[in-house]
């Protein structure tokens, strides 16, 4: 608790982090309240989280100096331009409306800080002053032999409400009261002149205040003048008192507590909101804070008002030190291992901490907090895509395939839900986004893709997209692929990225068409019949699309070299769209070839290579030919030249493949025949992605 928790920079040997590295990062990460709030009433139990704290209330003062400063340059620079250049009328109009807009904010804010610190901490430094004086001659009378117990006892009890109220010591008092009148109530030069008179009290919260960002500091709502002060106070407050609230008791014991008598209803002092333990009413002093519950104010039951119920001290001080907190823009992730092994879950903890080096997240045990981005607009992208879709984006994003492989990812949401993240939806999202440019951050660099339906494909260059678009506006496309993964319906979330991406990464796309299919068929293994119908239908829709794709290849070429290209891809598509009868696919084949028989061109066979862009699919066939009794290595020839395998397709393999699956018991119904039909259409117009943005397809569903 001490040396680690509630340190500041916990224990840098054993990798254990402090506030510096919970705290600060979760006030830089994520936003807690929209419109900020005031300074923390929580239990201080060490010198270093009051040296935090203070750190963050300095850092609020230099934020709000900052802006004001930087404004009053803006000033300056405008009524210079305005006295110096010779500008139109239009544009002397627009600088004059602009500088008198400035100078009244500037004004308006000097003001407010100004008089708010004169009368509040002013105020508090004339009533300390005061309460130390009839201290002083409290102590002198309590010194006169003449005093009766009666009277003593009367004394001392006024002297111990005295002390209570007091925050400084008489030589801080004085010394503020002297500061107070040099810098005429102005709370910034105020806090400059100790700062140059006083560096050792300082020294020790500059170095810790560097790391609070504008976010950070823009959690406290110091646009009030009252809350700024309040936060001048405060950090007095911590940086010259010593903590005096003693460690709070485990929440775990070994001890079993026993049950005891309460008031009913939820209005009551007598226990903690949080954890339900007993509290003594007389004593009751910590309240829920926007640190512990996502709404601190609750309207409870036996209440006559809204208010914020009171907790026990180990509830809120643990939820200071915690960074888990549930926001409309925090993904909370837990990863948990596959196997269960002791190392397995080392593992998960060594890696957490690793990407919360190199990447700005917050982790806590085996929880990953990741905060969301906003749009230009100010709208959450978690909430416009959707929490779960998101999480499923952004964590798909940040881990590699390994770890998306070997650890279970849960989702937590509000009121603690746990949402489980399936590892092949996790998996072949991060293959889709990989392969379609689909990024998280914006990036302005080229990626290398390749170009479709070459036997050697060939690197092109082209933007990525993004979850937040370059106009800052979330990438719904994504999500709407995202939410078909889920359905694992993995031919049309391939399809709606393609569509719209003239680009593709394709060998990637090919192994991670592979990874998702062994990996969906491993989750079949004593699951619902509904999911192993899903992985059926994929694996029959890959070995079709390697018969079809190969005879669509060889026509794409004939077609390319005697039409133009607008022709030559409208014939294609129409070859595509033949596909839900194999004879009415093989007759347009051959009809299209009768033209160019001179050419001494053959009809009866295609070649099929296997190419790292359609491996996958070359594999599935080959296992469909081999399980309608043909004989593959009759089939299957090595390229002399590229020593890649090959597979010569007959015209009578397109009748026996299509009678196997008519009479296959899956495909029976129509609409499960359609069902097929329908993905393999999706699965070949994202192998040929130049007709998506041409051909409008009887088949594509909305």
């Amino acid at each position: 608790m001490q040396e680690i928790a509630f340190s500041a920079y916990g224990d840098t040997k054993h990798q254990l982090p402090g506030l510096v590295q919970t705290f600060i990062q979760m006030l830089n990460s994520v936003t807690l309240s929209g419109r900020g709030f005031s300074t923390l009433d929580v239990p201080i139990l060490t010198n270093e989280q009051s040296n935090v704290l203070a750190a963050w209330y300095f850092a609020v003062v230099r934020d709000v100096g900052e802006r004001q400063n930087n404004r009053q340059k803006q000033i300056y620079l405008l009524e210079k331009e305005l006295a110096e250049f010779d500008l139109d009328d239009k544009t002397r109009r627009a600088k004059t409306k602009e500088l008198q807009d400035k100078l009244a904010m500037q004004d308006k804010e000097t003001l407010k800080y100004t008089e708010y610190f004169r009368k509040s901490f002013g105020r508090s430094l004339e009533e300390q002053n005061a309460a130390l004086q009839e201290l002083r001659q409290l102590e002198t009378r309590l010194l006169q032999p003449s005093l009766t117990k009666v009277e003593q006892r009367k004394l001392q009890k006024q002297q111990g409400k005295l002390k209570e109220t007091l925050i400084f010591s008489q030589g801080s008092t004085q010394q503020k009261l002297e500061l107070f009148k040099q810098s005429e109530g102005d709370p910034f030069k105020f806090v400059r002149l100790d700062e140059q008179q006083n560096p050792d009290k300082f020294k020790q919260i500059y170095k810790i205040a560097k790391n609070f960002t504008k976010i950070a500091t823009d959690q406290i709502n110091s646009t009030r003048g009252d809350i700024f002060t309040q936060c001048i106070r405060e950090m007095y407050r911590l940086l010259e008192t010593e903590p005096n609230n003693s460690l709070p008791q485990p929440l775990l014991t070994e001890e079993p507590i026993l049950g005891e008598m309460r008031s009913p209803g939820d209005d009551s002092k007598e226990f903690c909101y949080s954890c339900g333990i007993k509290l003594d009413p007389k004593n009751a002093r910590w309240q829920v804070l926007r640190f512990m519950f996502e709404r601190p104010s609750q309207r409870r039951q036996s209440a006559s008002s809204e208010g914020r119920p009171h907790i026990c001290a180990s509830c809120s001080a643990l939820a200071f030190a915690s960074p888990l907190k549930v926001t409309d823009e925090s993904i909370i992730l837990q990863l948990k291992s596959l196997s269960g092994s002791t190392i397995s879950e080392l593992k998960i903890k060594d890696y957490l901490r690793m990407l919360t080096n190199k990447e700005m997240h917050l982790s806590a045990g085996r929880y990953l907090i990741l905060s969301s981005e906003r749009t230009n607009t100010g709208e959450i992208a978690s909430q416009k895509m959707g929490q779960v879709q998101y999480a499923l984006a952004k964590a798909a994003s940040i881990f590699p395939v390994e770890v998306l492989a070997d650890f279970e990812f849960w989702l937590i949401t509000q009121g603690s839900q746990k949402i489980l993240l399936a590892n092949r939806h996790l998996i072949l999202i991060k293959g889709l986004m990989d392969s379609y440019g689909q990024s998280i951050i914006n990036a302005d660099k080229d990626v290398n893709m390749t170009i479709l339906g070459k036997r050697r494909p060939k690197p092109r260059k082209r933007p990525l997209q993004s979850i937040i678009n370059a106009d800052k506006d979330v990438n719904m496309t994504l999500g709407d692929a995202i939410r078909y993964i889920q359905q694992d319906l993995p031919y049309l979330a391939d399809y709606i990225l393609a569509k719209p991406t003239n680009y593709s990464n394709v060998v990637e796309t090919e192994k991670n068409r592979k990874k998702y299919w062994e990996m969906i068929r491993e989750s079949t293994m004593n699951k619902e019949r509904q999911l192993w119908q899903k992985a059926t239908l994929y694996e029959d829709v890959a070995a079709l699309t390697g018969l079809t794709y190969a005879f669509a290849q060889s026509f794409k070429r004939i077609a390319s070299e005697c039409l133009s290209k607008e022709d030559a891809e409208r014939e294609l598509s129409k070859l595509i769209e033949k596909v839900e009868d194999g004879h009415a696919f093989f007759y347009f084949f051959c009809d299209y070839y009768k033209p160019f028989e001179e050419v001494n061109r053959t009809i009866t066979k295609v070649q099929f290579y296997r190419n790292p862009d359609c491996s996958f699919i070359y594999d599935r066939l080959k296992e469909l030919l081999a399980k309608i009794e043909v004989s593959i290595s009759e089939r299957e020839e090595i390229d002399k030249e590229t020593q890649q395998a090959r597979l010569n397709i007959f015209a009578e393999d397109i009748t026996r493949v299509y009678d196997h699956f008519i009479h296959k018991k899956e495909y029976l119904a129509e609409k499960d025949w359609k069902n097929l039909t329908y993905n393999l259409k999706l699965s070949l117009y994202t192998r040929f992605p130049e007709l998506l943005t041409k051909a409008k397809t009887k088949s594509e569903k909305k």
